[in-house]
């Protein structure tokens, strides 16, 4: 049970605070926690409701005298729309004295009324720490009367992490059932129930990746970035002093690898990957609370990679509604962020990205993803070949190099597969026939929206780093 949760909602009580939210999801730990704070506090608990009766909020409230009381209310978020709800809950607001009852409400989600700030408090319920599940699990291999070794039950809490106490005690339990002495399949069985318990969120995914640096044409720069900090959530990293990295903003042409970027990064620092959909967001009854959640939830889950793609699409830079107050909190949490969250953030069109985005404190480093050279166009040609069994060797690089100049590592890779369809209608073996004609029949992204590039090289000259070696001298001087 978290004791600084305790501590904080027996400080609000014993404060007389006369109306407290309590944000979790996890209704009935954090109901125990509710239990053990009013304990600490010396007061009494009241459920006006009992398991499966439901009971209009005014009959619940007129039921219970004044006492003093702990009064534990459940589902009224769904209610707060409700101008007689929130007149019934600002009336009991005003209410004071020792013999007043506190309300208090259990809600996943929430947003404050105007009329209920003045008097009320939130506390939000945390998710478990891995100490905290490592309590569980170990509980939880006395019931299923399996021994783990020390290895094996720290990487199952680490799958564990973000989930609620009371869901990561049902995934260890199945895990752990007719225990097949395989530690990997129990992990498998953990990492899959918090699959389909991210749902809950509706804005979070988690991406599975078995990806890394080696599945990255080119961007050299970026490459070394992060190979400079691979150790960089490690223990060593900590008692060096190290803060942990914030994340990066790449910007730049689109298809060029900045969204396979982020799946490499959690590939090749071995890091769970969890997208962000900040279009479901704005489909969230409640988009404030649905994002502060999903961040809530990432946290949970540190060490963890947090990919937002095509970041602008998220926020307009008119300053005002609902995207002004989403892009307020993110930025917030991106300055004040403590927890182990590496975010990796993309965006194709700078001119509808906000300004307040891109400063520095947000993220660690912004580079900018150009149309990839001659050598990058070579390392992504022999990537998507020898992907798909096919040797590099076997065909003219050169001319395929010379062809494809300003055509992005997506249309390479559709260049390929294209060729390989043509192949196997002829019934023949791939050759530079199929994939000069494929690259013939395709327009490239550059030759539809060459202006708009340049613009974008241009925006991103003093603004970014880049993300690809300058290797224009070096080849300068090799042809001389």
């Amino acid at each position: 049970m978290p004791q600084a949760f305790i501590d904080e909602v027996a400080l609000h009580l014993r404060a007389g605070y006369p109306l407290i939210f309590v944000v979790t999801a996890d209704e009935t730990s954090a109901f125990h926690g509710v239990q053990a704070a009013a304990q600490a506090a010396n007061k009494s608990v009241l459920r006006p409701r009992e398991a499966c009766d439901v009971v209009p909020l005014r009959e619940q409230l007129g039921a219970i005298p004044p006492s003093g009381a702990v009064v534990v209310l459940d589902d009224v978020h769904r209610r707060l729309d409700d101008p007689d709800v929130v007149r019934l809950l600002a009336d009991a607001g005003r209410s004071g004295g020792t013999s007043a009852n506190t309300l208090l409400v259990l809600t996943p989600s929430f947003d404050m009324p105007k009329e209920l700030e003045s008097h009320a408090a939130v506390c939000v319920f945390p998710y478990p720490t891995a100490a905290e599940l490592g309590q569980i699990l170990s509980r939880v291999c006395v019931d299923c009367g399996v021994l783990l070794t020390d290895a094996d039950q720290r990487a199952m809490v680490r799958v564990g992490q973000g989930l609620t106490a009371s869901e990561a005690a049902r995934a260890f339990h199945k895990a752990l059932l007719g225990w097949p002495e395989d530690a990997d399949a129990a992990g498998q069985s953990v990492a899959q129930d918090k699959r389909r318990m991210l749902r809950r969120s509706n804005v979070l995914a988690h991406i599975d990746v078995s990806l890394n640096l080696d599945d990255l044409g080119g961007l050299d720069q970026l490459k070394r970035w992060l190979l400079s900090r691979k150790e960089a959530f490690s223990a060593r990293a900590e008692a060096f002093g190290l803060p942990a990295p914030k994340g990066l903003l790449l910007m730049g042409v689109q298809g060029c690898g900045k969204s396979l970027s982020a799946k490499c990064v959690a590939g090749y620092w071995h890091l769970p990957l969890v997208r962000l959909d900040l279009s479901a967001v704005y489909g969230q009854e409640s988009p404030e609370s649905a994002l502060r959640e999903a961040l809530r939830m990432a946290e949970a889950m540190a060490p963890v990679v947090l990919w937002i793609d095509e970041i602008e699409k998220g926020f307009d830079n008119t300053g005002a509604g609902a995207s002004s107050r989403l892009l307020g909190g993110l930025i917030t949490w991106l300055q004040e962020k403590q927890k182990e969250v590496f975010v990796v953030a993309t965006a194709n069109r700078v001119e509808f990205l906000p300004p307040e985005l891109p400063r520095k404190g947000r993220f660690d480093e912004i580079f900018f993803v150009d149309l990839p050279d001659a050598h990058e166009r070579r390392a992504i040609w022999a990537l998507h070949l020898q992907k798909r069994g096919i040797d590099p060797d076997t065909l003219d690089l050169d001319a395929l190099v010379q062809r494809t100049d300003r055509m992005t590592g997506s249309e390479i890779e559709q260049l390929v597969i294209a060729a390989l369809f043509l192949a196997f209608e002829r019934g023949e073996a791939l050759n530079d026939v199929h994939l000069l004609r494929a690259r013939t029949e395709t327009v490239s992204l550059y030759e539809t929206f060459e202006p708009e590039i340049k613009k974008l090289r241009e925006w991103a000259r003093k603004r970014a780093r880049p993300a690809s070696a300058d290797r224009s001298k070096i080849d300068y001087f090799a042809k001389s």
